[in-house]
């Protein structure tokens, strides 16, 4: 009875006109079309005006990027500037409050005559806030005996003093008919938890002004009230001409590029003698011209051997190689005492022929100089390499001593070609088994601080495995 009633149904529904057939498909394009809009067409132009959006700040991005990048040289002068007045500031201060320092420094600045301190007492660090820095601090009384002279030199001494210390208070009464007796009060300040610091030790710059009994010549940028100026000895001040085999001054002015060669900073150099004879040693020395440390020369020498009596300290882990002639190469040495020997350098061609200069004939002068010597001018001989300092006795003569020497550098003058000189910064470096970006840094340089310049410079990705004997491009510091 249902299939019939069904049947009857369907018999009674009428097939869709051709029109309604139009309509129908009409409304299904009209449905696929809103549906693609809303949810395809939209969303992908609202995807695209982001992109454009995100283009165009990346965009001002490069630009900015690019206006920087006109400006490196700009930027590498105006961070050099920053460094060196930050470090020059860092200087004037304790990096930390160690007392063993602290009393080697007022050991030689109150080694005055007609004063006494009988006495050291530190206070406890605190500390102390000056404008909007928490500053740590220490006192230091200091008791004592003397004549009025003899008082006022000490104070006038602590005044001068590389490290900042601060006169708090002073106190003194008759003793004696002649003498004074009270107790000076003293302040010293650190930059410890204010700045990254060496804490393990404070260098220190101590010297006074040339005078009678002096082994020294003064600290840097210190004037005589008589107009003697430091590194006179020996040589015309200020005028960059050396007194016979004895010490000169460079005017750095005449020159384009004045390049460190070694700073002694590195521990990369041994002594090497030329017979059984010659005794001595090298070492690092926190005496210094410049940095952290000089290279301090020991030696002992009997010059028995007729061709050879030399002392030698081999620079050739700094790798110092010379594209082309420098007008002059320089060195600081701190004598402490007289001796004959000679002072030279030795080069080294690329066939392994030593080439010898002379820079002094004699020691002769005490306390820190400027020696300068010109290397081979002949271009064809380089590139050299700069392989050895060496100390010469004369034969049958015997004499032991020690003098310090700092900041090796080469000066290219005004005349030079620009490309040349900017060609001598740089030397080339070969890649040695098991060596990474991070450790050549720091054999080269001595620290790890020149790894990105190592990469960028060379084209190195972060990762990526050096192979052995492949050539890399360093900056030569």
């Amino acid at each position: 009875m249902e299939m019939k009633q069904l049947k009857k149904a369907k018999s009674k529904m009428r097939p869709l006109t051709k029109s309604e057939k139009t309509l129908l498909t009409i409304l299904g394009i009209a449905l696929v079309i809103w549906t693609s809009n809303k949810f395809i067409l939209t969303p992908q132009a609202e995807k695209i005006s982001s992109l454009e959006a995100e283009k165009l700040d990346l965009d001002t991005k490069i630009e900015e990027m690019n206006n920087t990048l006109k400006r490196e040289d700009n930027i590498k002068k105006e961070w050099a500037v920053l460094h060196r007045e930050r470090n020059e500031v860092l200087a004037h201060y304790f990096p930390t409050l160690d007392q063993a320092q602290i009393i080697y420094l007022l050991n030689d600045l109150l080694a005055k005559d007609g004063i006494t301190v009988s006495d050291l007492n530190f206070s406890q660090p605190s500390i102390e806030k000056i404008g909007e820095l928490e500053v740590k601090q220490m006192g230091i009384a200091l008791p004592f005996n003397g004549n009025y002279d003899g008082i006022v030199e000490a104070v006038k001494s602590i005044e001068t003093s590389p490290r900042r210390i601060i006169v708090d208070t002073l106190s003194m009464d008759r003793s004696s008919n002649a003498d004074l007796g009270g107790n000076m009060s003293l302040k010293v300040y650190s930059l410890d938890g204010l700045v990254e610091t060496d804490t393990e030790v404070i260098y220190v710059d101590v010297a006074d002004g040339p005078g009678e009994g002096s082994l020294f010549g003064a600290f840097d940028g210190y004037t005589d009230p008589n107009g003697a100026t430091e590194g006179s000895a020996g040589g015309s001040p200020g005028t960059g001409v050396a007194a016979p085999g004895g010490p000169t001054e460079i005017d750095e002015s005449d020159y384009t590029k004045v390049y460190m060669l070694a700073d002694f900073e590195n521990r990369n150099y041994s002594f090497v003698p030329s017979n059984d004879m010659i005794k001595g040693n090298v070492s690092p020395s926190t005496i210094r011209k410049s940095g952290k440390y000089s290279l301090r020369f020991e030696y002992d020498m009997l010059a028995l051997d007729e061709k050879d009596n030399k002392a030698y300290i081999d620079l050739t882990g700094y790798n110092l190689e010379l594209k082309h002639p420098a007008d002059a190469i320089s060195m600081w040495v701190n004598a402490f005492g007289y001796s004959p020997g000679t002072l030279g350098m030795i080069f080294r061609t690329q066939g392994g022929d030593d080439i010898p200069i002379v820079v002094t004939e004699g020691i002769s002068w005490l306390g820190w100089s400027n020696l300068e010597a010109a290397p081979p001018q002949d271009l064809s001989q380089y590139p050299l390499k700069l392989t050895h300092l060496y100390f010469e006795l004369p034969y049958n003569r015997d004499d032991f001593g020690v003098f310090l020497i700092d900041k090796l550098e080469a000066f290219y003058p005004i005349s030079e070609d620009k490309a040349a000189n900017d060609a001598n910064a740089n030397f080339f470096y070969k890649v040695e088994a098991g060596e990474t970006v991070t450790s050549i840094s720091r054999k080269v340089y001595g620290t790890t601080g020149y790894k990105n310049e190592i990469m960028k410079n060379n084209g190195i990705t972060p990762g990526e495995v050096l192979t052995v004997g492949r050539v890399l491009v360093l900056v030569r510091r």
